[in-house]
């Protein structure tokens, strides 16, 4: 190798050395590793980092190679180069006689025909990879592999701290968090609308991982060339999910309806859900946020269920619990404080022995590095015990998807949901619901419990909000005067 080569590679890690010494951002900071490697070796590079099931590798950051193949889609790590697992670095002399090589048409597109691959590593475990695209058939010398090694290294060095930084009060109080590596938080991402960026923080806010717009569709094709493409908004790694927000006027919700059809026709694998205007503006008004939470309420116009109907409701779950749970003394967990009604009618109609308690967790209210934690635990040791949560109404399943994980890590015997209120027009995350009290549609409810504003929990039945946030329901009455 000629000794230009070599300065060039040293002068390299001298930066990205200096870049870790600075306050440049993690994002930053990786984007310096890709750009140096890129650029010192004449060849594109991509930095991926594993999701949180340790399944999927996300791309971070990418320099000289084409938007066609970084839109390719995700990689799967056991279907990828197995740096991952080896903890070793691997090259592929030949993409077009390889099983490791994922999309090896798109590679073959873009112009590559050797890939190094080389794992980034912090404690002993893989957590991401950097790969160099060479558009020439190489070997990758013993310089090329120590080269992209030390800078793989240095990576690693930036992320560890951030994340010790991010996670360190969160490690003090709450022994039970695992350290995660949280490819949403590494840096800023350009969001198309406003309300994909809003989107992101309440996914950050309850630590589910996501990547923005990582994959494009082929929908139509002229002969052999595409014609059509679709990329949706969002992918959910852990949920295996892709998002698509509809805020738009209608003649683009309509277009993007044609478009996801389309996509389930060509694609039946793929999971992948809208997120209308109107659930998103219900979503906002969850956390007091958005235009509904602007609204006045004009009190309640229609009841849903009656203080009678709820209480036969409740007798006849609290039957079926105990019959379920005979000799085997759960504990009920309550999240304060929409459950408060609902959980105390349940448990006086129990008839087995139980135990009780109560948790708070923080709220999402906007702000960018939130996140939720628990404000009020469990003083029982659940460790061996049967647990049932208990939830006044289950929409996202977000916040239930937080606490049952948090929950986990207590390692109960068992581990059960009874919802007072299942609305799955807006669901996010299926979790298994065990014992049901009502399915509802996707309106704004109040009252038993049920707040807007902190207004309404008081009311002995569930009732639709005024004028401004209600929906049309058949069969729903007026309440009396």
């Amino acid at each position: 190798m000629a000794a230009s080569k070599v300065r060039d590679y040293y002068k390299s890690v001298r930066r990205v050395i200096s870049a870790l010494n600075s306050n440049v951002t993690v994002k930053q900071l990786l984007d310096t590793v890709t750009r140096r490697i890129a650029q010192s070796m004449e060849s594109g590079a991509s930095l991926f980092l594993l999701d949180s099931t340790r399944e999927k590798l996300i791309r971070s950051s990418s320099w000289r190679v084409p938007q066609s193949y970084i839109k390719k889609g995700l990689l799967d790590a056991e279907k990828s180069l197995s740096e991952i697992f080896t903890g070793q670095p691997v090259i592929i002399t030949d993409i077009t006689h390889d099983k490791h090589i994922q999309y090896p048409e798109m590679a073959i597109k873009a112009g590559f025909s050797s890939i190094l691959g080389v794992p980034i590593i912090i404690n002993e475990q893989s957590i991401g990879s950097i790969r160099v695209y060479s558009k020439e058939s190489t070997g990758f010398g013993k310089e090329e592999i120590n080269f992209v090694s030390a800078m793989a290294n240095l990576a690693a060095a930036g992320l560890h701290r951030q994340m010790l930084s991010e996670n360190r009060q969160q490690i003090i109080t709450d022994q039970l968090q695992p350290l995660p590596i949280s490819t949403q938080q590494i840096g800023k991402v350009t969001f198309a609308h406003p309300s994909e960026e809003e989107f992101a923080h309440i996914l950050d806010f309850y630590g589910i991982e996501w990547v923005y717009e990582p994959r494009s569709f082929p929908l139509r094709w002229d002969d052999t060339k595409i014609t059509e493409m679709f990329t949706p908004d969002f992918y959910l790694p852990h949920l295996d999910l892709y998002v698509e927000l509809t805020t738009m006027k209608q003649k683009s919700v309509t277009g993007k309806n044609r478009k996801v059809r389309r996509l389930r026709e060509l694609y039946p694998e793929i999971k992948i859900t809208l997120l209308y205007k109107n659930d998103f503006d219900r979503l906002l008004a969850k956390y007091k946020l958005g235009p509904l939470a602007q609204s006045k309420g004009e009190g309640v116009s229609d009841v849903l269920y009656s203080s009678a109907k709820i209480q036969q409701r409740v007798r006849e779950m609290a039957e079926q619990i105990s019959g379920d749970y005979d000799d085997k003394h759960p504990v009920l967990i309550g999240v304060l404080r929409g459950v408060l009604c609902f959980f105390a009618d349940l448990i006086r109609q129990i008839s087995i022995p139980i135990n009780i308690e109560f948790m708070a967790i923080s709220y999402y209210s906007g702000s960018e590095r939130s996140s939720v934690k628990v404000t009020r635990d469990i003083d029982i040791d659940i460790a061996g015990r049967h647990v049932i949560m208990i939830e006044d109404i289950v929409d996202t399943g977000m916040t239930l998807n937080y606490m049952l994980n948090y929950l986990r890590m207590k390692k109960p015997a068992s581990l059960t949901v009874c919802t007072l209120l299942n609305k799955k027009a807006r669901r996010l995350i299926d979790l298994p619901l065990n014992y049901i009290g009502f399915e509802i549609p996707d309106i704004f409810v109040v009252g038993y419990g049920l707040d807007y504003r902190e207004n309404y929990r008081n009311l002995p039945f569930i009732g639709v909000l005024g004028t401004d946030i209600k929906s049309k329901v058949s069969g729903i009455k007026k309440p009396s005067r």
